[in-house]
């Protein structure tokens, strides 16, 4: 199966084979896109119930309401998900994923190069695998094994942290294993 998309002004249009109309995706707003990734992010790792990450992709395809309240985003009322009952009415599981995922990388901080990558990777798990990847690449979601901040070595969420550190800060610069002379051992006392 193929999928076409293209910004559209602000809009993401994905256009399905076989299918006439294009599946029409308005861009949320910038926080909810920001939930929407961490969301995304928190459940490649187990981390989210499965409830919320279906609200996710909802919430990409037909928009969110923000509740002051709770300070969260959640997706619009039922009877304004067209798009999502629309995927639902019209696509198999499978094309359904090709409309849902590149909506989704459009609501990142990708935007259409997010798009761009899920398609070019292929659409389906290979696409989503390269769109993901740009996507942590693009946050900086992973810090290297080899940081001296990383402490364990275990990946570090850095998604929504800002940060005011950076490489090119100056200071004292990093001894990497491969800079520093063997010890010469010892010598034996008798």
């Amino acid at each position: 199966m193929t999928i076409h998309a293209e910004q559209v002004g602000r809009d993401l249009h994905i256009t399905v084979e076989g299918i006439e109309a294009p599946f029409v995706i308005r861009p949320l707003p910038g926080r909810a896109g920001l939930q929407a990734t961490d969301t995304y992010l928190a459940g490649s790792f187990g981390s989210v119930d499965p409830r919320e990450m279906a609200a996710v992709m909802i919430m990409v395809v037909d928009g969110a309401v923000y509740n002051e309240d709770l300070d969260r985003w959640f997706p619009v009322p039922v009877e304004q998900q067209h798009t999502y009952s629309r995927i639902g009415l019209e696509l198999s599981q499978s094309e359904a994923e090709s409309v849902i995922m590149p909506a989704f990388f459009w609501q990142t901080t990708l935007g259409i190069s997010g798009v761009q990558a899920y398609i070019s990777g292929g659409e389906g798990i290979a696409g989503t695998l390269k769109a993901a990847g740009a996507l942590t690449q693009r946050l900086a979601l992973f810090v290297p094994k080899t940081s001296p901040n990383s402490g364990s070595g275990a990946p570090t969420s850095t998604a929504s942290t800002p940060t005011t550190s950076s490489p090119q800060s100056g200071g004292n610069p990093v001894k990497r294993p491969q800079d520093r002379k063997p010890k010469k051992p010892k010598p034996h006392k008798a």
